[in-house]
């Protein structure tokens, strides 16, 4: 199969001129030739994907996002961070079924697709038996998108020797053609260590499992308020070192770690991540949406840090939508750092797409527009009357693009996504998706405690 994806732009990093308008040859899975308007060779060509008017970047990836929070979405309010999380998230994942897990992750590959994200990272914030595992794993499979599913490990794994999340990634890994990863969760930040969901031995063998598994883990970090009462601050005080100390001196801390959020950075934490290769998983729109605060992102990037991007999930800042990531990120740095242009526009790209391919040691695959690497590729429509008119592409695709605006979506040369609408499933199925997961969502925040009065 050889598709050609011509009329629009391209947003390859090495040739800026093709901004302007560029062509886009795939056979099969793979991007074989990029070029100029009308200098790929045409024949054989068995599909022509019109992009006129249109921007064609590499599929986003999203690095920090939790499928579920789909169906408690606007539950949590105006609560902190602290607040939401022991009065809104607790009860809600102790109430979650098995049908609650499928069709959000129905829904929630369903509106990734939408806005142009092609690769999820979903960050388990529950334990998972193979069946619900199936339950959470089969619709990704179905929708055609990547998922690197981080399966929870808690304390009471430990003397089971990880059976649970060695079975897990021996069973799913590297299924629907390589589309499905597995790696894992353990949660090192002081909230959860208080809270009993983690420990010392925990982290250090279940890191020792990644290691052995050569696979990634995800963990929140240095996240929430500053309170001395039950924020952040509390818990350096009283464990006497920060997040990234504690994973330091653990000798854990290496470029398999998605640090999600990492808002409050203190002393050395910087240098360590830095040192170590870790990711750092921005999610800007979910930091103000809880009063969180602002993550020094551009200093994280000056001090040679990768950071990768994140929608964190639609229960706390109600979007999946990875281009507001990538407009949050530059605003908030502009307004942080009194400058209109603190980030650079190309490196906010790359933080939505090749970084995030990174820390999940896809880099070579995918992430980037050149020959040779998977065809995942978003093409997003800036002749609306929101973006027009265009005169700095980029920019028009940063600051006033939607995630909606995505008109063709791709992942290994098969379009999920064509002229705005699934190839996969039909508007019957979508609206049977949207019935389901409402009633659903209605159901667990009734089960909860939690439904609106």
């Amino acid at each position: 199969m050889r598709t050609l994806i011509s009329g629009g732009g391209l947003v390859v990093a090495e040739r800026p001129e093709l901004l302007e308008g560029g062509d886009l040859l795939i056979e099969d899975a793979v991007i074989a030739q990029i070029g100029e308007p009308g200098t790929l060779p045409g024949d054989g060509v068995d599909k022509v994907v019109d992009a006129t008017g249109c921007l064609t970047m590499p599929g986003l990836v999203n690095t920090h996002q939790h499928d579920w929070y789909v169906l408690g979405k606007g539950l949590g309010g105006d609560m902190i961070l602290e607040q939401w999380i022991r009065d809104c998230l607790f009860p809600l994942k102790a109430n979650l079924s098995i049908d609650d897990l499928r069709v959000a992750s129905e829904l929630a590959c369903l509106d990734m697709i939408r806005s142009g994200t092609t690769t999820s990272v979903n960050h388990l914030v529950v334990t998972t038996s193979p069946e619900q595992e199936d339950a959470i794993l089969e619709p990704v499979v179905q929708s055609g998108m990547r998922q690197y599913f981080a399966k929870a490990i808690r304390p009471e794994d430990v003397p089971s020797a990880y059976e649970g999340a060695r079975a897990a990634h021996e069973r799913w890994n590297g299924r629907a053609a390589g589309r499905i990863g597995i790696g894992f969760v353990l949660e090192a930040t002081s909230h959860w260590m208080a809270a009993g969901t983690s420990t010392e031995e925990m982290v250090v063998g279940g890191h020792a499992l990644a290691q052995e598994l050569d696979t990634f883990v995800s963990s929140h970090i240095a996240g929430g308020s500053l309170s001395m009462e039950d924020g952040y601050l509390k818990f350096v005080e009283e464990m006497g070192r920060t997040d990234l100390e504690f994973l330091h001196r653990a000798g854990v801390l290496d470029d398999r770690w998605i640090l999600a959020h990492t808002i409050h950075p203190m002393g050395d934490d910087l240098d360590l991540i830095a040192a170590a290769g870790s990711t750092v998983s921005h999610t800007p729109s979910s930091e103000a949406a809880r009063g969180g605060g602002i993550a020094p992102i551009r200093d994280m990037i000056r001090n040679g840090i990768n950071v990768a991007l994140g929608t964190d999930g639609p229960m706390v800042d109600l979007t999946n939508d990875m281009i507001e990531q990538l407009k949050w990120t530059r605003l908030l740095q502009n307004q942080v750092h009194g400058e209109p242009d603190s980030i650079d526009l190309r490196q906010l790209v790359a933080m939505g797409t090749s970084n995030g391919a990174q820390v999940l040691r896809a880099q070579a695959s995918f992430g980037r527009i050149a020959p040779g690497m998977r065809a995942d590729l978003a093409t997003f429509d800036l002749a609306t009357l929101h973006s027009a008119v265009v005169h700095r592409p980029l920019s028009s695709l940063i600051h006033s693009a939607r995630g909606l605006d995505a008109k063709h979506v791709m992942v290994d040369g098969e379009l999920l996504l064509e002229d705005h609408r699934f190839t996969r499933v039909d508007d019957l199925q979508v609206a049977d998706v949207l019935a389901r997961a409402g009633e659903r969502g209605r159901d667990l925040a009734q089960r909860s405690g939690l439904a609106p009065a």
